[in-house]
């Protein structure tokens, strides 16, 4: 079930599952005394097999039964929040990232105070301190605002965090999409053909193993909208040729919503053709679509091309082609629910986000052609 493993004089239990991941979850005992690790260790082994403790989200039953209460610390709020969005719907590295902005803004505000203490001000004075740049306040709101929303639903709270908004140079700002024009997609995946190309003719990238695939890449996120993550994950088992289906989400990853979800292309004829010209240079079942899941590596190859061909437009980056998707099939008056299900938005509020902005965007051009 687990091992007792000692490094460098420490001790460690690591847990094995081979459907869970990572396959192997390593937690530090914090003891360098033989007699003490076994002690914890059978604690965490029996915990374990009692269903009470999960190494790899980190709950514990007697966490998720005492809830959070209007005299709880701002502390014990979060490990109750965190436990239980673990449990629900975060994936793992929404949990680090989310964790870490969250335990840092409870460290500023004082993690022994009463959790009745949070309101739309303390949210407000942290997230415009000077030392944050802009778009890491945007960053922190979309992680600290639910928290406090969450308190609100419990009854512990009764602020309005509507109030809680993010300031640049004294003035509000307004939420952004980023989101790229068909002309601005052509001029990068021409450019990218272009320098493949050359860079082949002078032997720097190779005929077998070079960035052609990321035209490929670009027109799959721009016109399924799937996230950067989801698209890496793709095998040939995802793809069900007769249905035309893709199955998003294996025993291996686990989709945003932590369920499988189906994205039906059978009529959409741009993403047959990448679908089958990717199947066709696969050699097994498990191969991945797009060669590869280094998200960095992906994340790298796209910023570099992007800036040699749109210097302009550094708001760009990968999760704009979601954008993207979503943005045209609303200005091609495609019905908004619609677009909700194709884009697997959880609420039609996430969608209604990008419509309210084709309109300033539609009023924009209108304007443009009368004045």
């Amino acid at each position: 079930m687990a091992s007792l493993i000692k490094q460098k004089s420490w001790y460690y239990s690591q847990f094995y599952d081979q459907n869970r991941t990572p396959k192997r979850k390593r937690l530090a005992l914090k003891t360098k005394t033989r007699e003490s690790a076994i002690k914890l260790h059978r604690k965490l082994e029996d915990d374990y097999a009692a269903g009470d403790y999960d190494p790899w989200t980190g709950y514990r039953k007697q966490q998720q039964d005492l809830g959070v209460f209007k005299h709880s610390t701002i502390e014990d709020a979060l490990e109750v929040y965190i436990t239980i969005k673990s449990r629900e719907d975060w994936r793992a590295t929404t949990k680090r990232t989310t964790s870490y902005v969250l335990k840092a803004f409870v460290r500023d505000a004082g993690p022994q105070k009463s959790v009745q203490t949070i309101t739309p001000a303390l949210i407000n004075n942290y997230l415009n301190q000077d030392r944050f740049a802009y778009e890491t306040k945007k960053t922190h709101k979309t992680k600290i605002k639910p928290f406090a929303s969450w308190l609100v639903r419990k009854g512990i709270l009764k602020y309005d965090f509507s109030e809680v908004k993010i300031y640049n140079n004294d003035q509000e700002q307004d939420e952004t999409v980023s989101y790229l024009s068909a002309e601005e997609v052509e001029i990068l995946q021409n450019g990218i053909r272009e320098k493949v190309t050359e860079d082949i003719s002078k032997g720097y990238q190779r005929k077998d193993r070079n960035a052609l695939w990321l035209i490929d890449f670009i027109d799959w996120q721009r016109y399924s909208g799937m996230r950067l993550s989801e698209t890496l994950s793709l095998t040939p088992r995802s793809v069900n040729t007769d249905s035309w289906h893709v199955t998003i989400g294996s025993k291996s990853f686990s989709t945003k919503a932590k369920s499988k979800q189906v994205l039906p292309i059978g009529e959409v004829e741009i993403l047959k053709k990448i679908a089958v010209k990717r199947l066709m240079e696969c050699t097994n079942p498990d191969d991945l679509l797009f060669g590869h899941k280094d998200r960095l590596r992906t994340y790298r190859t796209f910023i570099k091309y992007r800036k040699k061909y749109l210097p302009n437009r550094d708001d760009i980056h990968i999760h704009s082609l979601r954008h993207t998707c979503c943005i045209e099939l609303l200005r091609r008056e495609v019905p908004i629910y619609t677009v909700q299900r194709w884009m697997r938005h959880s609420s039609i509020r996430t969608t209604q986000k990008y419509a309210d902005l084709l309109a300033v965007d539609i009023s924009k051009a209108v304007g443009e052609a009368f004045n």
